[in-house]
């Protein structure tokens, strides 16, 4: 097949709406839901998209992750990328709890971990295998249940979401906002808790933070239980009790004495990629570290912006170098 270009990003939503406003909610027809999802082929060729010949590729990233993401160097791929793509955008045109802030406009990494600021304790949760543990039979439970979609349709929705019909892909551009709307009694019975003890809490994909006077191990298993009710795990080795005053890393930002920054062992990254920038044997290995840094500088440099003039000067110092590398 032709070469294809990129394919855009999802769009960053301006105006948004309740959920019973969502144009996804109270589908009764596959005509209907046809025109909703600007499919141009047939019945029969989108219910049977999900599982045609090069829809999905599988493989296992650096960190022996199994990853599952359509294949856009396959029509079929491509073509379910856009039909995934098109359920996320409608799903995320809905108005947003204010405990959530991964995928929404405004918010980031930085936000979620500006909650946490409260000298008081907090409860770092983390959702084990978020998206393989978010099955065929919950996203076809919210469509029909949550999203009043007639059964049929739930049924095709949960079809095109999910990999083999088995579970959300781990790479899916419409995983993290299904997987949300997914779980969302759970996460609103969590948050109604926390606030009723004047606390904060945040979601950013699977990491759940909660800062509460008196937070303990009893709220941390009072959560883990709500998440099992939804055959949902609280990964037992991510999920701990931070006491009062201690240091808290939360999405990449640590939290010290009330005030966020980047961590330490970023900023002993950036000092180690320097060290093996001067020490590489050759052109390609030293833009490779040269790569590694800038990384790290533009990510401390969100977090620390004092750190974003060091970042320019340092792309602009090493550019030709870069240029050398993907040359």
């Amino acid at each position: 097949m032709e070469k294809r270009k990129k394919p855009p990003r999802l769009e960053t939503p301006k105006k948004q709406y309740t959920l019973h406003d969502c144009a996804l909610y109270g589908i009764r027809g596959i005509g209907q839901l046809i025109h909703l999802l600007r499919w141009e082929g047939s019945r029969q060729e989108l219910e049977d998209l999900p599982t045609a010949p090069g829809s999905y590729k599988a493989w296992r990233n650096d960190k022996g992750r199994l990853i599952q993401a359509v294949n856009l160097k396959e029509t079929n791929g491509w073509q379910l990328r856009m039909i995934q793509a098109r359920i996320a955008v409608l799903l995320r045109r809905v108005m947003p709890p204010e405990y959530r802030h991964s995928g929404v406009r405004g918010r980031s990494f930085i936000t979620n971990a500006q909650q946490h600021l409260q000298d008081v304790p907090s409860i770092k949760l983390d959702i084990k295998s978020f998206y393989p543990t978010t099955t065929f039979q919950h996203v076809r439970r919210f469509f029909v249940e949550t999203m009043g979609c007639a059964g049929d349709v739930g049924f095709l929705l949960a079809k095109l979401c999910c990999y083999q019909q088995r579970h959300l892909p781990t790479g899916g551009v419409h995983s993290e906002v299904v997987a949300f709307y997914c779980h969302r009694q759970s996460f609103n019975q969590l948050w109604e808790r926390v606030k009723g003890r004047g606390g904060k809490m945040s979601v950013y994909v699977d990491d759940i933070m909660l800062t509460m006077p008196g937070a303990s191990l009893t709220d941390l298993e009072w959560a883990r239980r709500l998440f099992a009710r939804q055959k949902v795990k609280i990964h037992p080795g991510k999920s701990k009790v931070l006491p009062k005053r201690s240091v808290k890393v939360i999405t990449g930002v640590e939290i010290r004495r009330g005030k966020a920054g980047a961590p330490k062992a970023q900023h002993r990254l950036i000092k180690q990629r320097f060290d093996e920038i001067r020490a590489a044997a050759s052109a390609t290995k030293k833009a490779d570290a040269v790569k590694s840094l800038l990384g790290h500088l533009d990510h401390v440099a969100q977090i620390e912006p004092r750190f974003a003039s060091r970042a320019r000067g340092t792309r602009a110092r090493f550019k030709a170098m870069m240029d050398l590398g993907t040359g």
